[in-house]
């Protein structure tokens, strides 16, 4: 098995590749969805997850299918769930 050395979770990836890439802001984003701005702040700080509702809200306003980032999300979770077990 190949093992990457260094993974993003779902909300790095978020705010460094997308947002950071695209010159967007995590207020523009709570603005856009509708939501707080902490919330999206706790998901690139990974201090919380993304999930399916918030993955569709991601499609609505980027363009990005819920299904990319609920899957992110999870193989994250895995990935940390394995560093634990190890």
């Amino acid at each position: 098995m190949i093992e990457l050395k260094s993974r993003y979770s779902a909300g790095e990836f978020l705010k460094i590749m997308i947002l950071d890439e695209r010159g967007l802001t995590q207020k523009w984003l709570a603005r856009e969805i509708g939501c707080a701005e902490r919330k999206v702040s706790e998901i690139c700080n990974n201090k919380r997850g993304i999930s399916a509702t918030f993955a569709l809200e991601l499609e609505r306003v980027l363009g990005i299918s819920a299904e990319f980032w609920v899957t992110m999300q999870a193989k994250w979770e895995l990935h940390q769930a394995r560093e634990k077990a190890a």
